[in-house]
């Protein structure tokens, strides 16, 4: 079988996806990227749904995102991915939105991992992920270091996992953490910046009604970027670290 090594689909930025500028919220962006990606798993049948019926299913381990601008209400954005690489426990995907004037909006590189579904540990991918749907092309060349620790704490907030942060794997979707980070940050900042590039370390599993606490530590100058750490306050462990840049 023939495999599609790139995919693309596209979207339009609708109105419960924007700010009170009428631009794409970051966590609607990466929403678009999530669904990009199901799509091509369900094509080359290496989705959730199939994975399941093996006893296992994929978790994101770590993205990092560059956002060049953010789309407008009624924008039609182009959204490509591919598999790029594989090694041991984790996948890479690669992601990029354009506008339709075929200019890049949005670049981003992630690493993915599959658990097995009794016991939440991860398994090897080399009999589950086809070698030949690889694109050795990458996007944001990220081998994922390490991320910092908060050392300055400047702020903390405290969410609750919702029911509708679920998603099929009936753990918090992955965007739910950069949402929660996101709405840790000052008024200030929120309502005068946004975010250009962000990295993301998933750490552990969030469920239905656990309590978050985020910290975060301001940078210093405008060289430096925003630490933040997600921390489960029900289970005790740590669930995330964030590093971004706001302009």
């Amino acid at each position: 079988m023939d495999r599609q090594h790139e995919y693309q689909t596209d979207y339009e930025i609708m109105s419960f996806n924007v700010d009170y500028q009428n631009r794409a919220h970051l966590s609607a962006l990466m929403n678009y990227l999530q669904d990009a990606a199901r799509l091509h798993s369900i094509a080359e049948k290496f989705s959730v749904f199939d994975l399941q019926a093996k006893g296992v299913t994929w978790v994101i381990s770590r993205y990092h995102l560059q956002i060049q601008r953010y789309p407008e209400m009624g924008e039609i954005i182009v959204v490509k991915t591919w598999a790029s690489g594989k090694h041991s426990f984790y996948a890479l995907r690669e992601f990029e939105i354009s506008d339709a004037r075929q200019k890049r909006i949005l670049a981003a590189t992630s690493s993915w991992m599959i658990i097995d579904l009794k016991d939440r540990r991860p398994v090897k991918i080399n009999n589950l992920f086809p070698d030949e749907l690889i694109l050795n092309k990458r996007l944001i060349e990220d081998d994922f270091p390490v991320l910092p620790v908060v050392e300055r704490l400047n702020f903390k907030s405290n969410f609750k996992a919702w029911f509708e942060d679920l998603d099929f794997n009936r753990h918090v979707n992955n965007v739910a953490y950069s949402r929660w980070a996101v709405e840790s940050l000052p008024p200030e900042v929120l309502f005068s910046r946004r975010p250009v590039e962000i990295e993301i370390n998933y750490r552990s599993e969030v469920f239905y009604g656990d309590t978050i606490e985020v910290i975060t530590q301001r940078p210093l100058n405008e060289n430096e970027e925003w630490i933040q750490q997600i921390f489960n306050l029900s289970t005790g462990k740590e669930v995330a670290r964030l590093r971004s840049a706001w302009r």
